[in-house]
């Protein structure tokens, strides 16, 4: 049963040739000897011609068997012709040998006639007339001891006619279904073209999304979230940390399930409606943003602009910069406006200019001091020229010492800087010679004692040996008297700075070491960053702008050496230069 029922789906559903040949052929057999065999059983008195029932049988055999091997045929349309035809002999012995109650068995011959029709259009339609002529008609027109007359002719000619027109009506279902079909077929290729086109654009489109770091959402007209791309993720995920100041992690595909909390915590679910919340300030990073006035939420809203400048984060913590634009987009009048919202993170940026502006500032002040003392006492001198006594050439003698010491501390801070622009590209011009280290240490201390003494810090030198090194040694000079005036600056009164001289694997060099207050590690990081200054140093009345590190590093690093500084709050600092030895092929 399951057979027959799977070989009637796959003829009548699945549209397979071969179950559809055989179901065709049996229903019609069945239908056929079915009939023929009750006519002759239930009419015993009627004259029954059992030898053409028997061989019209035959035939429905034969035909059957064909329609169940008909793949077994080289031609295809071999089968498509025999069969039918096959039916209609034996369509013709049955009429005939159930004549004439079998009348009504003439109606099954529309059913090899739509066989034939479809598999040879017009010329089954002839094949199937000239069947019909040759098999049933005789049998309608001769068949019993009634005479032939005009009501038998036309009677006869009945189902020649009906062919005729079930073979045209056939043929034009069959041309329209085959245009509606042409038609389906190129409107399915033509989607299936738009369907790859979309998919390839989509593909682009992601791919473009992913591998740039502007991050992108775009809201729907309901103000969900219909696109994200993971930079956008990548700025959720650091606004998040910022605002919870917790745990949280992500599945960095793009999508929101960042959670905040610890790994025993409910966990609180956070998608891109966070950078709505929280600490978040404007451009000028004091003026709290309410978050219903954040740019998310604006753009959530409908809201255009551009470039706006956000600060997320506590004040006196670690800040994220997120310059973000919104703007609508409507591909079609047909898709409801959606707004399409960018995140550019300039955090790097933003703090460039911060420090920019610190640095401007810092200049300006330590620029200015030393200017106003020039003008004073330049005005102060003037004043005293017109005076002739001793006491006003003192005086006057004075107030051009004030003078000179500032001016040295302006020429040391423009040359501070005009060094600084060399610090980046290494392009200090070296004199390589070969020179003893411990003399040259020995008459760097020896100048910086009375410096010293004034800020009542001890100065000392431990050596052991006197190694050679090759270097320059004015530059080498420059930076030893930095590191030993840095140490005499923050060490501060009843402290000691010791310089050594060190031979080890990194090269030949020396360490200045202090038992100041040393400084925090945050610090230590950003100690040879151009115009940086720690906390102790902005508070101190010590001037500077922040170069001396920076230069000292530059310097070492054009003659391929190290530098490097460890420092403990309250237990002071050590910093360690090295150049490379001659023999170790390491010079610059």
């Amino acid at each position: 049963m399951n057979r027959l029922t799977r070989i009637a789906y796959l003829g009548f559903i699945a549209g397979d040739t071969k179950a559809f040949t055989i179901v065709h052929q049996v229903s019609f057999a069945i239908l056929l000897g079915a009939s023929a065999a009750l006519l002759s059983v239930l009419r015993p008195d009627s004259a029954v011609g059992h030898e053409w029932l028997v061989s019209g049988s035959v035939l429905l055999i034969i035909a059957t068997l064909g329609a169940v091997y008909s793949e077994k045929f080289s031609r295809s349309w071999v089968p498509n012709l025999a069969i039918p035809l096959l039916d209609f002999l034996a369509l013709g012995l049955c009429r005939l040998g159930t004549y004439p109650d079998g009348a009504g068995l003439s109606i099954l011959a529309f059913t090899p006639v739509v066989w034939l029709v479809t598999s040879f259009r017009t010329r089954g339609a002839v094949i199937a007339l000239v069947a019909v002529l040759v098999t049933l008609t005789p049998v309608s027109l001769f068949g019993g001891d009634a005479p032939v007359d005009a009501a038998r002719i036309v009677l006869a000619l009945i189902l020649p006619v009906a062919v005729v027109l079930v073979s045209g009506l056939t043929i034009g279902l069959e041309t329209r279904l085959s245009s509606v079909n042409a038609r389906l077929t190129a409107a399915l290729e033509r989607q299936q073209s738009l369907t790859s086109d979309l998919q390839r654009t989509s593909a682009l489109l992601r791919g473009t999304g992913a591998s740039v770091d502007v991050g992108v959402v775009v809201f729907d007209e309901n103000g969900d979230t219909a696109f994200k791309n993971p930079a956008f993720t990548s700025h959720l995920d650091a606004t998040v940390k910022r605002l919870a100041g917790a745990q949280f992690t992500s599945n960095g595909s793009g999508d929101a399930d960042t959670t905040i909390g610890s790994p025993t915590a409910t966990g609180t679910v956070i998608d891109d409606s966070a950078i709505a919340d929280g600490d978040m300030f404007g451009a000028d990073g004091h003026t709290r943003i309410d978050p219903r006035e954040s740019p998310v939420a604006r753009a959530r809203r409908g809201e255009r602009f551009a470039d706006e400048l956000i600060w997320v984060g506590p004040q006196d913590g670690d800040q994220l910069a997120l310059s973000i634009s919104s703007v609508s987009w409507q591909g079609h009048p047909s898709i409801a406006p959606h707004m399409i919202v960018t995140t550019q993170d300039v955090t790097a940026t933003q703090q460039l200019i911060r420090a920019r502006e610190r640095i401007l500032a810092s200049v300006s002040h330590e620029l200015r001091t030393p200017l106003t003392s020039i003008m004073g006492y330049t005005e102060l001198a003037l004043d005293e020229l017109e005076n002739d006594s001793r006491a006003a050439a003192s005086a006057i003698s004075s107030y051009l010492a004030v003078v000179q010491r500032n001016s040295d501390q302006l020429l040391a801070m423009v040359e501070d800087i005009l060094s600084a622009q060399q610090t980046p590209s290494n392009s200090f011009e070296l004199n390589i010679t070969e020179f003893e280290l411990a003399p040259l240490i020995d008459d760097v201390v020896e100048q910086l004692r009375s410096t010293a003494a004034d800020q009542e810090v001890e100065l000392a030198v431990e050596s052991s040996g006197s190694p050679t090194i090759s270097a320059d040694s004015k530059r080498i000079t420059q930076v030893l008297t930095n590191l030993v005036v840095n140490g005499i600056k923050y060490s501060g009164p009843g402290h000691r700075v010791t310089v050594r001289t060190r031979t080890d694997a990194l090269g030949i060099g020396f360490d200045v070491v202090d038992d100041g207050a040393g400084m925090p590690a945050r610090e230590v990081d950003q100690l040879f960053t151009a115009f940086f200054r720690g906390d102790a140093a902005r508070a101190s009345s010590q001037r500077g702008v922040g170069l001396g590190l920076s230069l000292v590093k530059g310097i070492v690093d054009a003659h391929g050496g190290t530098i490097t500084v460890s420092s403990t709050e309250g237990a002071g600092s050590t910093f360690s230069v090295r150049i490379p030895s001659r023999d170790k092929g390491t010079r610059p």
